[in-house]
């Protein structure tokens, strides 16, 4: 059935800047108990059924519907919103206005067709073919696509192995395919030896029965652990993988006259040529802007590795323009036009056109130049084909353009939003809306530090480090989504409807997924599959690309400067790719979520080995570790990350065991009758993030909420909240009317003290709103943050805005949020926390005898052998 008893048979969805015509992607947020079975329903608009692909995202515990994704060809709409309802199906069944898409696979093959096209994939190799039939004004005509990769010796690398999987999308009209995903998983083996190289790429073809085009997004990477000798990540390292070609041929028929058959231009609305004299090649070097050449390119030689400002069009080898950013497209035979995504912003980038070929070079060949793609990197380059006889038709889908429902419908979702009661004209607002429109908003700093190319594109200017930078030099320093301002770009997305911030959100994300995360299983499993700290503080990044730490940089640059290292729990952010994923479907997303969570499980639980429970006996007293002996957690941002992860993968899973973990942290953590004079709270440089791991615990107070499951363990985390809110509400004051204390005094701790309204306010709502006094200093925090940052002559610094963007929202939220139930007074005589019940002597013993019952020598030989390199 569709909707359970207690609901109605008609689910509005109201959707804001609606492309006109255009063809819509969007994401709905269901409450629970609403929508079970999709195949049950239909789309309306109108009075009329629409087809409509429609992919559940995330269920509900109960098994319904909590985000559904669903994609339709936009009817016209007068004021550029549409409102359509989610219906129960007719009993006779509708007929589809589209013709569906018609899959065949077997052993050797798979074929995709549609109205516009026909597409083959061959398995063995993952070639490819695009054919596009005859129409009233043009014959038909085909394509065939084919990867090639060639190693640092310009030698062809092999496949070794090939698999193929599909992911279909039903119409919610008639059932039939409205969208289909096919995966190509393709693994290389060394050149030299036939060996098997780590390296692989992964391409995904998305075909969609209401439009013509397909995108073909393409994925290189490196399996490879890095070598990181002496805690350093700097390029060059030994298993990098060395190569000087990845590209993608594309060969037309033979009788093909090509002169006359092509045309191109080299940026949107530009005009359109047709090449005099073949072969012809548009060469994007750099990114053409003021800083081109800045030092955020150099290689592992510390060089900029281009001499070139922006692109070159070459005819027979000679120079025939030049300009700064290319955004070019091929109108091709017969009909299939091509198109490369952020052609310019992820250079250096090629197309070439000889007789019969067209060669795309997402990595291309340059004479006596070499690619780096490090251990456990990943680089994604997006391509769209065409294929119905328009010249223009491939080139608008490579806009990150997204269509969202109206700000109210989000009140339904289970991410921590808090966008109900917020204040468009309020004064945080004000300072976090210069992310757009001040003279330092985020996509100026792109053009300050020239955050571009291939490796670079979608990372955040950390323009916040260069404070003491004493010179008008560039400062290199990469953010790497610190604080998650993936989330917070979304959260302003969805509060303004501003494409910008969805733009730099959708630019991010893929960064992070490709480039930030460790892409290995073969380092210390406290390192594989982490997410790398933003560039280490005061410090240049020098050739640590993307990796924190580099042989190059000073020792000593701050108060307990580690000065190497790897991934840490300390720098864990889900939240925001989770909501990513839930707004656009996109399964790397996803996959990057549970990737994290399993890291950062590790980082603190550890694995089964008695080797590593001897470290932790020698550790136990470190502090940011967990004391495997008595089990208790640090009471900081990282454990607070380990939460906000596992809570993210309950959104994603509703594995309820996710949940359990998460109590059992809390428990271990913090407790409801603690003596919190004994925390030290008063250091505040050694112990500010207590907040942090509060306002975690929030989050998982609201999960429990929306469940109505106000159990034991709920009271537990609920009765923390509260002593600790009492705690702050008497002792907490803004960070910097105490400066001294602080070894650097900057406007972040201002944008920091907003956290301790979020945890006051939600202490307001769950006492039942009785406690004004709480309430009454959040605002104090709220009011003094915004006062004195506007004042700031660093308000528009990365990090004070993403700090903002991250923690904006919630004071008004649970100021005006109504009281659906009344919660159980606090309990004053909670059980004594497990971890002080038994001797320091008998945890030990304890702890060794569980390890030794499950011994297994080949796990601790593995252990050892990681960390002898």
């Amino acid at each position: 059935m569709m909707t359970d008893a207690n609901s109605a048979d008609r689910i509005p969805i109201k959707l804001t800047t609606v492309p006109l015509n255009g063809m819509v992607n969007t994401s709905v947020p269901l409450a629970k108990g609403l929508l079970y079975d999709i195949h049950q329903s239909q789309l309306m608009t109108n009075g009329q059924a629409i087809d409509c692909g429609a992919k559940v995202l995330a269920t509900w515990p109960d098994k319904s519907i909590k985000w559904l994704h669903l994609s339709f060809s936009a009817p016209s709409s007068d004021d550029g919103e549409l409102t359509l309802t989610l219906d129960k199906k007719a009993q006779a069944n509708s007929i589809s206005r589209l013709s569906g898409l018609q899959y065949e696979s077997n052993d050797t093959q798979t074929s995709v067709t549609a109205a516009h096209y026909t597409f083959s994939l061959n398995h063995e190799n993952g070639q490819f073919s695009i054919a596009s039939p005859a129409s009233e004004n043009c014959t038909g005509s085909s394509v065939t696509g084919e990867l090639g990769l060639r190693d640092a010796r310009e030698q062809e690398c092999a496949i070794s192995s090939c698999s193929v999987s599909c992911i279909t999308t039903p119409n919610l009209l008639d059932e039939s395919i409205f969208a289909l995903s096919l995966q190509v998983m393709v693994n290389y083996s060394s050149a030299d030896n036939a060996s098997e190289s780590g390296v692989s790429a992964r391409f995904e073809f998305h075909f969609d029965s209401a439009q013509s085009d397909i995108r073909l997004d393409i994925t290189l990477h490196n399996s490879k652990a890095a070598v990181h000798t002496g805690g350093s990540w700097d390029l060059g390292d030994e298993n990098s993988f060395q190569f000087s070609e990845f590209s993608l041929s594309l060969q037309g028929p033979e009788d093909l006259q090509t002169e006359s058959s092509l045309s191109y231009r080299l940026e949107r609305n530009g005009p359109w040529q047709t090449p005099t004299d073949l072969p012809m090649s548009i060469f994007q070097h750099s990114s053409g802007g003021t800083n081109w050449q800045s030092p955020v390119h150099v290689d592992h030689q510390q060089k900029i590795p281009f001499d070139v400002k922006g692109y070159i069009v070459e005819q027979r080898g000679k120079q025939v323009f030049s300009g700064e950013r290319a955004a070019p497209q091929i109108s091709w035979v017969n009909g299939i036009n091509i198109a490369v995504a952020d052609f310019w912003q992820k250079f250096p980038s090629a197309m070439t056109i000889s007789p019969q070929t067209i060669c795309l070079g997402l990595f291309p060949k340059q004479d006596n130049k070499h690619y780096e793609l490090q251990g456990g990197e990943k680089s994604t380059h997006s391509i769209w084909f065409g294929v119905k006889h328009d010249p223009n038709g491939a080139y608008f889908c490579t806009d990150s353009n997204y269509t969202k429902p109206h700000i109210s419908q989000y009140a339904k979702a289970d991410m921590p939003l808090y966008t109900e009661f917020q204040q468009a004209s309020g004064e945080l607002q004000s300072l976090i809306n210069n992310g757009l429109h001040s003279q330092r908003n985020f996509f100026e700093k792109r053009e300050m530090l020239d955050e571009y190319g291939w490796r670079n594109f979608g990372d955040i200017y950390a323009d916040h480090e260069t404070a003491e930078h004493q010179d008008d030099s560039i400062f290199v320093s990469h953010y790497n989504n610190q604080y998650d301002p993936i989330y917070g770009f979304l959260r302003q997305f969805i509060l303004s409807n501003d494409q910008q911030w969805f733009t730099l959100a959708d630019d991010l994300a893929k960064h992070v997924m490709d480039i930030d995360i460790y892409h290995t299983k073969d380092d210390k499993d406290e390192y594989n599959g982490g997410l790398f700290w933003h560039t280490d503080h005061y410090l240049q990044a020098f050739t640590s690309s993307h990796r924190s730490y580099s042989k190059h940089q000073a020792k000593g640059a701050y108060q307990d400067h580690a000065g190497g290292g790897g991934p840490g729990g300390q720098h864990c952010y889900t939240s925001g790719l989770t909501l990513y994923y839930l707004m656009t479907g996109n399964q790397r997303a996803k996959e990057a979520v549970l990737t994290l969570t399993n890291w950062i499980t590790y980082v603190y639980e550890g694995g089964n080995t008695c080797l590593e429970l001897l470290l932790a006996l020698k550790n136990r007293h470190v502090p940011g570790l967990k004391n495997h002996f008595n089990g208790q957690y640090p009471l900081d941002r990282g454990t607070a990350n380990y939460i906000n992860a596992l809570l993210d993968s309950y959104v994603l899973t509703s594995d309820h065991t996710l949940l359990h973990r998460v109590e059992h942290i809390i428990q271990h953590t913090i407790h409801p009758n603690e003596d919190i004079t004994l925390r030290n709270l008063e250091n505040i440089e050694e112990t500010w993030f207590y907040t942090v791991f509060l306002q975690s615990v929030v989050r998982y107070l609201d999960i429990k909420r929306a469940n109505s499951e106000l159990n034991h363990e709920f009271y537990y985390a609920r009765d923390s909240l509260m002593h600790f809110a009492h705690w702050m509400h008497d002792h907490e004051y803004m960070y910097l009317d105490k400066p001294d204390i602080l070894e650097y005094p900057n406007d972040t701790w201002t944008a920091q003290d907003l956290r301790k309204a979020h945890v006051l306010s939600a202490a307001y709502y769950y006492g039942n709103k009785t406690n004004k006094a709480f309430l009454n200093k959040a605002k104090y925090f709220e009011q003094e943050v915004a006062t004195r940052l506007t004042l700031s002559d660093t308000k528009t610094y990365t990090r004070i805005m993403v700090l903002l963007m991250q923690n904006d929202g919630p004071t008004r939220y649970f100021e005006h949020l109504a009281l659906e139930q009344t919660f159980a007074t606090v309990n004053p005589n909670w059980a004594k926390p497990k971890g002080e019940r038994y001797s320091a002597v008998g945890q030990i013993v304890t702890a060794f005898c569980k390890r030794l019952l499950a011994l297994s020598i080949s796990n601790e030989v593995n252990w050892l052998k990681k960390r002898l390199g």
